[in-house]
């Protein structure tokens, strides 16, 4: 009896010992697979990150061009009294609605005019560097080598629309210009009144200055050297 008890414990002794190498193995292959499946993601991530960097933007091949010497950045941001004014010019872009100005595939470039409340605009109610909408913005591209407006082109003077685009509101329009020469940008800029915008002029609420209101600002880029490209 007393050999068969002993015999007993034995075995239970060799069991527990066998069940805890078990588990430890199957621990071991566990840790194994984790470790494995940690490192197959971070390769897939690594693989992920890579294609991204790859990968082309939303907007490669895109390049605004300032309207100035050399397409230099030189004339640009023009204080003109409560605004700052800006001009660029890149690849033409379809609008809505469709009929308004000249379709891409009919232009040379896409021209915009960047406007922007200054200090002095905050005496009529804007934030500074806050988009001035409403205004009117006449434009004319003028031939350096004739001192006059540009001939044989599409919609090389009139009046800028007022339009969005992905990075913010502008004006602008698309032209046709298939001469490289050295031009002119005229820019006469009238103030939202016309568009029926008013003005506070009580001594509480008030603005500070109604000049822009009744007189038309001129902006002027020069010596803009231009050729054509293709976008």
């Amino acid at each position: 009896m007393m050999k068969n008890k002993k015999l007993a414990a034995l075995l239970g002794v060799l069991l527990a010992g066998s069940m805890a190498v078990s588990m430890a193995a199957c621990g071991s292959s566990n840790n194994a697979s984790d470790t494995k499946a940690s490192t197959s993601s971070s390769d897939t991530a690594k693989k992920d990150d890579s294609a991204k960097a790859d990968a082309p933007s939303d907007t490669a091949g895109f390049e605004e061009v300032p309207v100035g010497p050399s397409g230099t950045a030189e004339e640009q941001d023009k204080p003109a009294g409560p605004l700052t004014v800006g001009a660029v010019y890149f690849q033409p872009i379809d609008m809505e609605p469709a009929s308004s100005g000249l379709k891409a595939a009919d232009a040379s470039f896409h021209l915009e005019a960047d406007i922007h409340a200054s200090q002095e605009g905050t005496d009529y109610g804007y934030g500074k560097g806050d988009f001035v909408p409403d205004l009117t913005v006449n434009y004319t591209i003028i031939d350096k080598s004739t001192g006059k407006e540009v001939e044989g082109g599409k919609a090389t003077s009139g009046t800028f629309m007022q339009m969005n685009a992905s990075d913010g509101p502008h004006y602008g329009a698309n032209v046709k210009l298939d001469k490289a020469g050295t031009y002119q940008l005229k820019l006469s800029i009238e103030s939202p009144a016309a568009k029926g915008w008013m003005l506070h002029v009580d001594p509480e609420t008030g603005v500070k200055n109604h000049q822009f209101w009744t007189e038309p600002i001129e902006v002027t880029f020069d010596n803009w050297d231009y050729t054509p490209r293709q976008w």
